[in-house]
């Protein structure tokens, strides 16, 4: 390939033009949030690992502060104000927190099974949400959630942070650009090394005390104090949604994303406990889920395979930053830093240009040869969970629509829910991703 073809994306992408069509916050980002209003108050609702990231992540952005938090246990009430002060309002009651007049937003990182009420809860209140995937625990608690958001006008972001990544970007505008062709298959795996099969660790001053534990059962079956289900909730059908409400949510939350469908007509998955079955979990340890999707607006018609195993030591695989795109002209592996795109042919560069509207946080592409072009950002990328948090503030400073909204986040949420049903009664299940609905 010659050297003016080499670098025809770069020469491109710099022309004045075409810089002068692109929006202005994406020139100058960090600005916005200051420019365009007040502070943004914020309230974390769960403050696990999970919900303390989220929050020091949403705090990072300009403009933004978190003056409250809520948890069912003591030590991560103080742990929140070590984080972020000893003024900040603490409480075990969520209820308390939507009470706030000066709370702007709630991030909820609790066990799934608490995602849906306190979203629609703290809506209701009139806060915005930030929700951790997947948004609901059943398929049946999805209409409520969507109606709650229409009928309050408040911004609702589902947390799957991927999907705002620079590489499903990239993905999302070469594939429609059609640099792939027809779309055929698309395919992520999850793999972690076994641990000890037995009673796992609990922290010494938990007890009844200074756990909340009534509050935490919610609506599922009640039981006694049990500091596994509490510590360990993931592990349970009762309060999560197991491993394909945990992981394959997020490559199927980017799929939906990058190529534009509302989901899959065939869901079946099988699996089972396979090493963790001394008691300490009721959920697979391992499953396979494949997801045959209807074409939509020419990309081609798809299969979806994804897999966890997490009894597997040595691929170390995890498929939401790192799955495959298969087409009928070649192939891309998506990270969510890199792309690298392998085609057939010599691969046509003229695709390249759409990627345009995102070039400021793009490297000229890397060619390996005609047929393979590596994709990669710029030093200084912040990551997609500062993106995806950027967006939610900045859709309710300038009222601009979110792609992850609460209709997005159900969607996703259902093929994931409907793939662990399926393992469970051993049969496909067949899904209108339109209507939401199973035929």
């Amino acid at each position: 390939m010659n050297k003016d073809r080499r670098h025809f994306i770069k020469k491109f992408l710099v022309n004045g033009a075409a810089l002068a069509t692109l929006p202005q916050f994406v020139l100058s980002r960090d600005n916005v949030a200051i420019n365009n209003g007040k502070i943004i108050k914020i309230a974390l609702i769960g403050a696990g690992s999970m919900g303390t990231a989220d929050a020091h992540t949403a705090v990072s952005i300009n403009g933004v502060k978190l003056i409250a938090a809520c948890d069912l246990y003591d030590a991560r009430l103080e742990k929140a104000k070590q984080n972020w002060g000893q003024n900040i309002f603490t409480t075990k009651d969520y209820k308390e927190i939507l009470k706030l007049k000066d709370v702007d937003v709630v991030l909820i990182g609790t066990p799934d099974h608490w995602h849906q009420p306190i979203a629609i809860d703290a809506m209701t209140a009139g806060k915005h949400v930030y929700c951790e995937k997947p948004v609901i625990h059943k398929v049946s608690e999805g209409a409520a959630l969507i109606e709650a958001q229409r009928r309050t006008g408040c911004v609702f972001q589902t947390g799957s942070q991927g999907m705002a990544s620079l590489g499903n970007n990239i993905a999302r505008l070469l594939i429609q650009a059609g640099i792939l062709g027809k779309v055929n298959f698309i395919e992520g795996q999850f793999t972690s090394p076994p641990r000890a099969n037995d009673n796992y660790p609990i922290p010494p001053d938990a007890s009844e005390k200074t756990i909340w534990w009534e509050r935490f059962i919610g609506k599922a079956p009640k039981i006694g104090y049990k500091p596994q289900h509490f510590f360990y909730w993931r592990n349970w059908k009762e309060y999560g949604t197991g491993l394909t409400g945990d992981l394959f949510v997020h490559v199927i939350s980017s799929v939906h994303y990058i190529m534009d469908t509302n989901g899959p007509e065939k869901i079946y998955t099988t699996g089972g406990i396979r090493h963790y079955n001394a008691g300490y979990q009721n959920t697979p340890d391992v499953m396979f889920g494949y997801f045959d999707y209807p074409d939509k607006n020419g990309l081609g018609a798809f299969t979806l395979s994804l897999g966890a195993n997490m009894v597997d030591g040595i691929s170390n695989k995890w498929g939401s930053t790192d799955f495959n795109i298969i087409g009928e002209k070649g192939m891309m592996n998506v990270t969510w830093d890199k792309v690298t795109l392998k085609t057939t042919k010599d691969a046509d560069t003229s695709k390249f240009s759409a990627l345009l509207e995102i070039q400021d946080k793009l490297n000229e592409p890397k060619a390996v040869s005609s047929r393979e072009y590596v994709f990669g950002v710029k030093d200084g990328y912040r990551g997609a969970h500062y993106e995806h948090f950027y967006n939610f503030f900045q859709s309710i400073r300038n009222k601009t629509p979110l792609v992850a909204d609460s209709t997005y986040g159900v969607r996703t949420a259902a093929v994931a829910l409907l793939s662990y049903e399926s393992c469970e009664k051993g049969s496909p299940i067949y899904w209108d991703g339109e209507k939401m609905e199973v035929k």
